[in-house]
């Protein structure tokens, strides 16, 4: 998934890459805008009342006229109403717009570390579970907590507690695909959503992650050094059977309660909820088929 910042295209159109790239996130975005406009009306987009038409309004910096209409050709992008908008002339329409992103901005991100808050972590896991079943394919959840973080805080100072805070995001920005989800969601507890991988994949995203950590040297504010480490629960999903995003954040809490316990500074898989449930049919139809020739339970 594209960031949750502003789309800024001030950098993108000066090379065949960064151009293709921003083109793909534009048509992510108008496409699944559409489709939920749509769902949300209950009806196909082509059958709405044209007397009930709403316009939404979108702001793409240092974008032009000229190049909106290739973008639009190349994509085949129909029945999208563009309005150029100079800042000189509608001063007030920028102001605005610049202020709506930025609380959007806040009111999705960890005012401290900057990476995704419980809120926006809520809102794409359910998007990203509804992909990967509609879709068929891998999406895994780790959840991340600091080791012993309390004792961080009492010893060394809440100033260092922080540091430490900041600095295992930045390690999670760092090791993340640009569509993956950093989130905060609680005191020192963080979650990466990874799209598209399974769990082979996604232990080995994770214990880079924790060796990084673990080997970052930390200071506190008077000068006394220490390490930090990181315990994890995985849980993965291979998108062939239906589970509520309350099921999959729990199997993947539980798989980190499991990791606290075997010692932390560890990572754990959680179960595959598809194989297990596939294996559940298998075992009540095996049972019953020793019933009817041994006639044992």
């Amino acid at each position: 998934m594209p960031n949750n910042k502003p789309y800024d295209c001030d950098a993108g159109m000066t090379s065949p890459d960064n151009e293709s790239t921003l083109e793909r996130e534009l048509l992510w975005e108008l496409t699944n805008l559409r489709d939920e406009i749509c769902a949300a009306a209950g009806k196909s987009c082509h059958k709405l009342d044209p007397r009930t038409n709403l316009g939404v309004f979108r702001l793409f910096n240092a974008i032009s006229l000229q190049q909106w209409r290739a973008i639009a050709r190349r994509l085949e992008l129909k029945g999208w109403l563009t309005l150029p908008i100079n800042r000189d002339v509608y001063p007030h329409l920028t102001v605005l717009q610049e202020s709506l992103e930025e609380l959007s901005y806040q009111t999705e991100h960890d005012a401290l570390t900057g990476v995704a808050n419980r809120r926006a972590f809520d809102r794409v896991l359910d998007l990203e579970l509804e992909r990967a079943r509609r879709a068929g394919v891998a999406l895994s959840l780790a959840l991340l907590d600091l080791d012993d973080f309390k004792k961080i805080n009492d010893q060394y100072g809440h100033a260092a507690g922080d540091a430490v805070l900041v600095r295992l995001s930045r390690i999670l920005g760092n090791n993340k695909r640009r569509y993956d989800l950093t989130a905060r969601i609680g005191g020192e507890e963080f979650a990466l959503i990874l799209p598209g991988i399974g769990q082979v994949r996604s232990a080995r995203v994770v214990d880079r992650i924790r060796q990084e950590l673990l080997e970052t040297p930390f200071t506190s504010p008077d000068g006394q050094a220490f390490e930090v480490s990181c315990s994890a629960g995985i849980a993965s999903f291979r998108g062939t059977t239906d589970i509520t995003p309350e099921d999959f954040f729990d199997l993947a809490d539980k798989a980190l309660y499991t990791a606290k316990h075997n010692g932390k500074n560890r990572s754990e898989l959680a179960p595959m909820p598809d194989i297990e449930r596939a294996e559940r049919p298998s075992l009540v139809h095996a049972n019953e088929k020793r019933f009817l020739f041994t006639g044992k339970p």
